[in-house]
């Protein structure tokens, strides 16, 4: 059952200032194993992928129903990639499950998460699947 929907919008340049204005920026929104992926960007992809990681974050927030800072903090949500290029979102101590699309075109970088409650039965097919969705 879907419990919360939630999107965001960012421009990859404001974020971009933001990062070369404020040092503590990237230290404050991304984990550490966010910011090493990062650090293996560069230019144009650097921005995305840090644009595109405060956003889904935002947008986390918005489908909570809740701000960031007041039950889960920005380095409780983690969102890497798979080999294959897929993000996906994990959030400490959190029990439902979480799906996020991030999309770039041209200035702008959008995100959707979605948050939803598994049954006591797809709560253990997860289990067979690759573990997503909760930091532990």
């Amino acid at each position: 059952m879907i419990i919360g929907i939630g999107n965001d919008t960012e421009s990859i340049s404001r974020v971009r200032q933001i990062v070369d204005r404020q040092s503590n920026f990237m230290l404050s929104i991304l984990t550490p194993a966010e910011q090493e992926a990062a650090k293996q960007r560069n230019g144009k992809h650097f921005a995305e992928f840090v644009a595109g990681r405060f956003s889904a974050k935002e947008a986390f927030s918005k489908a909570t129903g809740y701000g960031i800072g007041e039950k889960v903090h920005w380095q409780d949500i983690e969102i890497l990639n798979e080999t294959n290029g897929r993000p996906v979102m994990t959030v400490k101590n959190f029990p439902y499950h979480t799906y996020v699309a991030i999309t770039h075109s041209g200035d702008q970088v959008n995100t959707i998460v979605i948050i939803e409650r598994l049954t006591i039965w797809e709560k253990i097919s997860v289990r067979l699947l690759p573990k997503r969705g909760v930091l532990s």
